[in-house]
C-alpha cells in the first residue's frame, strides 16, 4: 500500500474472501491529490484521493505556570525558566519562578499540548516525561 509512492504499511494487510481491505495509515505530510496503489499478490490497482490537513485545535491554556510546574518549584527551586511561543501572536512568553521577575513574566496561563522549552537545574520525572538539566523542550499532558 503507497501513498504518493511512500509505503504506508503498518504492517500485513490482508483482503477479504471479497477481494475487500480496510487499513488505516498515517499520510507522510503529503497534501494535494496523491496516488494511492494497492498490490495483493500479482494485482495492482491504483486510484487517487485528496490529502486535506485537518483542522486543529488550539491548546487550552487555563492554568498558571506556577500551577503547572509547583513540582519542580518545590523541588529544591529546580525549575529555572519556561519559554513558549504563541503561533496566535508569533511572540515568545516566559515564566520564570523567582520573585524578582513577577512583574517581568509574560506567560500567564498554559495548558495540554503547549509546546515549551523548560530549564531546570537537575533530573526530574514530570508528567509523563523526565527534564534534564539544562533544556528541555516537552508538550505539557
Amino acid at each position: 500500500l503507497t501513498i504518493g509512492g511512500a509505503d504506508v504499511r503498518g504492517g500485513v494487510v490482508t483482503s477479504n474472501i471479497r477481494g475487500e481491505l480496510e487499513v488505516t495509515f498515517i499520510v507522510p505530510g503529503l497534501n494535494g491529490s496523491q496516488l494511492v496503489t494497492v498490490t495483493i499478490g500479482n494485482k495492482t490497482v491504483s486510484t487517487s484521493l485528496t490529502v486535506v490537513p485537518v483542522a486543529g485545535t488550539a491548546a487550552a491554556a487555563t492554568t498558571a505556570p506556577a500551577e503547572i510546574f509547583a513540582d519542580v518549584i518545590a523541588n529544591d527551586d529546580n525549575l529555572v525558566r519556561v519559554w513558549r511561543f504563541s503561533n496566535a501572536t508569533q511572540t515568545w512568553e516566559f515564566y520564570d519562578p523567582r520573585p524578582a521577575f513577577e512583574q517581568a513574566n509574560t506567560l500567564e496561563k498554559s495548558g495540554a499540548g503547549d509546546i515549551v522549552w523548560v530549564n531546570v537545574t537537575s533530573e526530574q520525572a514530570f508528567q509523563s516525561t523526565t527534564l534534564f538539566p539544562g533544556w528541555n523542550l516537552i508538550s505539557l499532558d
